[in-house]
């Protein structure tokens, strides 16, 4: 019985066996005819992307030096306090100071702002309290 399987299967090979060579010479004979025609196309593509990969490992290097420079420039305790304030200093010139009349201005806004919000949460408070104290009945 499997020696009828196995001569199946070796006759159902040979027969598909000479398909496949002339599939893959028809494929490489297209690829030799696209080679021929774009072969100038090719080199340069080729020679372009050799050109990115050198660059690219060589900012990976450049890279790695200034990282290797960064730790060992440690600006020390003192030192970095002063790059602390002297950023600190940077950022203070940046900043869009108010007027006097503006400063004025934004303090009542945030003043009115935390009196109106301080009534709501009293009030909530004042409304939950009693809610819960006539459902619990403590009250007597």
């Amino acid at each position: 019985m499997a020696n009828k399987k196995n001569k199946k299967k070796a006759s159902q090979r040979s027969a598909q066996a000479p398909a496949a060579p002339a599939k893959a010479e028809a494929a490489s004979a297209a690829k030799k005819s696209v080679s021929r025609k774009g072969s100038k196309e090719t080199e340069s593509a080729s020679k372009s992307v050799a050109r990115a990969k050198a660059e690219m490992k060589a900012a990976k290097e450049k890279d790695k030096a200034k990282a290797k420079s960064k730790k060992g420039s440690k600006p020390g305790f003192f030192g970095g306090i002063r790059n602390y304030l002297a950023a600190v200093r940077t950022e203070m010139r940046r900043v869009t100071w108010p007027s006097k009349k503006e400063l004025i201005n934004y303090s009542i806004v945030v003043c009115a702002s935390l009196v109106v919000v301080g009534i709501a949460i009293a009030v909530l408070d004042f409304v939950i309290g009693e809610g819960l104290f006539l459902i619990s009945g403590l009250r007597s």
